[in-house]
């Protein structure tokens, strides 16, 4: 049987039974450092797993116990008591694949909204959902970087979502300007844009050219 713990921050693993015994014995695992191997549900203190108890030695000649003080009566290898820790480990059970579900969210949907802004009323709350779900990937990936992944795809999708939904605001811009004119008030509409310099001339070439229709 292979067990994994975690020490200082950091999983270890994987490491037999015989190994992690040891490794218990000697203090280079605290009791209180949490430990797993499949099967359990949950990682947990060593102190509290059975497999990983250590037993004092067996002492041949108990009379002469009662010489030694009481300090050094006490063994080595014995395990102090200890609370299992009150919030859950963040520490990803081997084989279990990390969560990316946020960061591929919201990459397709800040592609989806780039492609498709020329249609605005759809593209805008799909460009909208790339942003959401894009900061709270990298949210949990700041708080828990070993199971929540993906930041890279998760900032894709934030750079797509917000170029996304700046095209789509702009064509919903000049669709509501433009709905519902002619295309001579189109292009009087378009001539005002520019300076009054050369808005005649703009007129007078756009006349030539309906002229010459």
């Amino acid at each position: 049987m292979n067990w994994y713990y975690a020490k200082n921050g950091h999983q270890n693993g994987p490491v037999p039974t015989e190994d992690m015994i040891d490794r218990v014995a000697m203090g280079e695992i605290s009791p209180t450092d949490l430990a797993w191997c499949e099967g359990m549900a949950d990682w947990l203190p060593v102190s509290e797993i059975p497999q990983l108890k250590v037993l004092p030695p067996v002492q041949d000649e108990p009379a002469a116990a009662s010489n030694i003080g009481p300090s050094a009566q006490a063994s080595p290898y014995q395990a102090p008591a200890a609370a299992a820790p009150s919030a859950s480990p963040s520490y990803a059970a081997p084989g279990q694949p990390p969560s990316q579900g946020l960061a591929i969210a919201s990459l397709i949907c800040g592609i989806l909204g780039l492609i498709g802004c020329c249609v605005w009323f759809i593209s805008l709350p799909t460009a909208l959902a790339a942003i959401v779900t894009g900061h709270l990937a990298i949210s949990r990936n700041r708080q828990d970087p070993q199971r929540f992944t993906g930041k890279g795809m998760a900032r894709a999708g934030l750079i797509t979502g917000y170029l996304g939904a700046i095209g789509s605001i702009i064509v919903a811009i000049f669709s509501l300007q433009f709905r519902g004119l002619t295309e001579e008030q189109m292009q009087e509409r378009v001539i005002e844009w520019f300076p009054e310099a050369q808005q005649q001339e703009m007129r007078e070439q756009i006349r030539k050219q309906n002229e010459s229709r």
